[in-house]
């Protein structure tokens, strides 16, 4: 099998990616209590990177101390911080792909049980399966928070990291600003398109202020679908792709990925991925800009990837469970070895929101296995979706 369409190069504004294949961010909670890197991670995204992708995306992390969304999760922000995520960046890049590190801030669909911080969001909300009321958020918090988003940014791309991913999708903190479902508010953050758009133009703007271009290199993930009255439907994706690239003189923009659904309505995704409608929506996002966008979303082989890249004007293909379930799986292919690929069974293993300990690893024998394990955390698992 020939993959002329996936093993393409691509150039981007941080240098050109090998191959069309991205690996998708995930939730390892795999990171030290404060949110460090540790070596689990390192070994977790090496691993990624070693696979040949062309993209490896960091999964969530949290530019706030509320922001999380587990007890293990990432975070950016206090210095301390700041050698892991430069040695996480430079051991990526060493494996020859491009990196991009994922902020978020997990909002309304907080659990203080992970946090200990108090549960925010735009307007009052309970979520079903978490059960805390998030309080709404002042107008100094909102500009907190602004500024932490930009701060992330502007420090992500310092330590090393070629983007930035804006996680705007699966009912987090810019998705809420931005969807009527969650955002109630009253005031000039509330009502109007334009005003529910406030905060996502702000971190904008207050980035571009403290690094004028930084946007160049700012990807998002956009939700094309909440499935749920009042939620965001694909034609809300314009608007997002509006103010980012008109950040940069004009410029804003370095890739887009699509996804769907909020927590309450998770179960909803999964019918969704297997209809193709993921990378419908993605060929339609590809419509709107001339930025690269990125169709995932239950892609589990090259074959599958090279007939999505055939059918949709998209430019690059995102894998998670795939590459998990076997690291080699686009070695063994080039090398005319598809044979042997391991081909995920969707155990679950490696949602380890799914798993009472909150574990994270592969049930298959070629996949990704943690060398060290914390046998220390044992919380129950919020109903929580990948990254």
């Amino acid at each position: 099998m020939s993959y002329h369409r996936i093993t393409r190069p691509l150039e981007t504004v941080a240098g050109p990616l090998r191959n069309r294949l991205v690996c998708s961010p995930v939730s390892v909670n795999l990171a030290d209590p404060s949110g460090a890197v540790n070596d689990e991670i390192l070994h977790f995204y090496t691993s990624m990177a070693r696979s040949g992708a062309g993209l490896v995306t960091i999964g969530a992390t949290s530019v706030s101390p509320e922001g999380g969304s587990t007890e293990h999760g990432l975070k950016i922000g206090p210095p301390a911080l700041d050698d892991g995520l430069r040695q996480l960046a430079s051991a990526v890049k060493a494996c020859g792909a491009l990196v991009s590190l994922q902020l978020f801030h997990v909002g309304a669909q907080g659990n203080t049980a992970h946090s200990g911080q108090p549960v925010v969001g735009p307007s009052p909300y309970t979520c079903p399966d978490i059960g805390i009321l998030a309080e709404e958020l002042s107008l100094s918090a909102i500009a907190r928070i602004e500024d932490e988003f930009a701060e992330a940014i502007v420090r992500a791309l310092a330590l090393g990291f070629d983007f930035v991913e804006l996680h705007i999708a699966h009912g987090y903190l810019i998705h809420q600003f931005l969807s009527p479902f969650f955002n109630r508010r009253q005031d000039h953050y509330g009502g109007s398109p334009d005003n529910r758009l406030r905060f996502l133009c702000a971190i904008r703007d207050k980035a571009e202020t403290r690094s004028p271009g930084c946007f160049r290199r700012v990807g998002a993930r956009l939700s094309a679908c909440d499935f749920i009255a009042g939620g965001l439907l694909p034609a809300d994706m314009q608007a997002v792709v509006r103010v980012i690239e008109q950040a940069s003189g004009g410029d804003g923009g370095a890739y887009y990925v699509v996804s769907a659904g909020i927590y309450e309505t998770a179960r909803l995704k999964y019918p969704a991925m297997r209809r193709g409608d993921y990378w419908r929506w993605a060929g339609y996002l590809a419509g709107l800009t001339s930025r690269p966008v990125v169709a995932q979303g239950g892609v589990r082989t090259l074959l599958q990837g090279e007939e999505i890249l055939a059918a949709q004007p998209v430019a690059l293909i995102g894998m998670a469970q795939a590459l998990i379930a076997d690291p080699d799986l686009l070695h063994k292919a080039l090398a005319g070895d598809e044979g042997t690929t391991a081909v995920c069974i969707e155990c679950g293993r490696c949602r380890y929101i799914k798993r009472s300990d909150l574990t994270f690893d592969c049930l298959l024998e070629p996949g990704y296995h943690p060398r060290v394990r914390d046998t220390a955390h044992h919380l129950a698992a919020p109903a929580l979706l990948s990254n």
